[in-house]
């Protein structure tokens, strides 16, 4: 700061000014300063910003996991929302991190969206220590995804006294913003779609660990609307696993080994068990869509690769991480306001995998 206060001709203060309320340096004089900073190459350091500001410009978000496209869509958005904003982005896994290696959930599969391995995460410069004291002071505030009940986690993230936002989780806690999807709309117009040309006791739920917050949900809304139709769904109807394509193939290969005549109807709990499961259909010769017609969830590229294209329900992944990062700097500018919860919208994309009316693929 010092080398381009002396080739601008300024103060040092001014350089300061110039870079963090330019709004209170004269035109002139920023343009100078600015000139400065180019010919010199000058990069301001966040971190020592923050020190002296005591005002960080860093986010923090923290995932199950970044492996896969609804992770790097999510973390897209808040990338480019947080750039937006003017803060940058730190990046977590949680890991180890509340989790102990005998946390199984429901069945026994590993956690919704995580990898199976339980590693904290595939990418170089994760930091899967990002909950612990020493991130207190060097970010601004916290996002963080909780997918099932998990209170070791959640202790650990309010613990921090951080501003904080929770992504997906829909256990009721009173003054903490929220982000999250509505899987209800989505779930009950893809029911709805399938009970259009399938009988209730055909129509399947097949999706990921029973204690995920999206599972549990869909789950319930499947019953409802089953339900509504007339038919309380069997035990046999609703299945729970990981979600995986390999789980997905040995369900299908379980449904499809016991199935009555006619076609069945499956709403799986994510794009990649569907394809698991229409796998498991064309490895025993049957059809898709007149054997088999599904619809996934997530609306991910894997949707549009399977033939026939796969109908799922889209969820907005990228505005999901843009809506957490927004709520949070408002919570970082104003810590005393009222807490709020974002419920982005969901809704059925129809394609071949579930139109009775499209050729058949086995």
């Amino acid at each position: 700061m010092e080398d381009v206060a002396r080739t601008a001709r300024v103060s040092t203060a001014t350089v300061s000014r110039a870079l963090n309320s330019p709004d209170l340096v004269a035109p002139e004089t920023l343009a100078r300063v600015h000139r400065a900073i180019e010919k010199l190459e000058y990069r301001p350091n966040v971190y020592a910003q923050g020190l002296t500001t005591r005002k960080s410009r860093l986010l923090g978000i923290l995932l199950p996991d970044i492996h896969g496209e609804y992770y790097s869509e999510l973390l897209r958005g808040a990338d480019a929302e947080s750039r937006r904003l003017g803060y940058n982005l730190l990046v977590g896994t949680e890991g180890a991190v509340g989790r102990t290696t005998d946390d199984q959930v429901g069945d026994g599969q590993p956690t919704a969206k995580e990898d199976p391995s339980g590693s904290p995460g595939q990418g170089g410069d994760a930091i899967p220590s990002l909950l612990l004291p020493n991130v207190v002071g060097f970010v601004a505030g916290l996002a963080v995804m909780i997918t099932e009940p998990n209170e070791k986690l959640w202790a650990q993230a309010s613990g921090t006294g951080l501003p904080l936002v929770v992504i997906d989780e829909s256990l009721l806690r009173n003054g903490v913003d929220r982000v999250q999807v509505d899987n209800q709309a989505g779930t009950r117009e893809a029911v709805e779609h399938l009970l259009s040309s399938v009988s209730p006791e055909s129509c399947l739920f097949i999706g990921g660990p029973r204690e995920n917050f999206d599972t549990a949900e869909r789950a319930r809304v499947f019953g409802e609307v089953l339900m509504h139709h007339g038919r309380k769904p069997s035990p046999q109807q609703l299945l729970f696993g990981e979600y995986s394509v390999e789980w997905g193939r040995q369900a299908g290969e379980q449904v499809f080994g016991t199935r009555a005549a006619g076609p069945v109807g499956v709403l799986a709990g994510d794009d990649e068990i569907a394809f698991g499961v229409t796998q498991a259909a064309k490895d025993l010769g049957l059809g898709v869509p007149s054997d088999l017609r599904i619809v996934g969830f997530d609306d991910t590229r894997l949707a549009s690769l399977i033939r026939p294209q796969l109908s799922t329900v889209r969820v907005p992944m990228a505005e999901l991480g843009a809506a957490a990062v927004r709520m949070l700097v408002e919570r970082v500018q104003d810590p005393h306001r009222h807490s709020v919860t974002a419920t982005l919208p969901t809704h059925l994309i129809v394609r071949g995998t579930s139109s009775p009316s499209h050729p058949t693929v086995r």
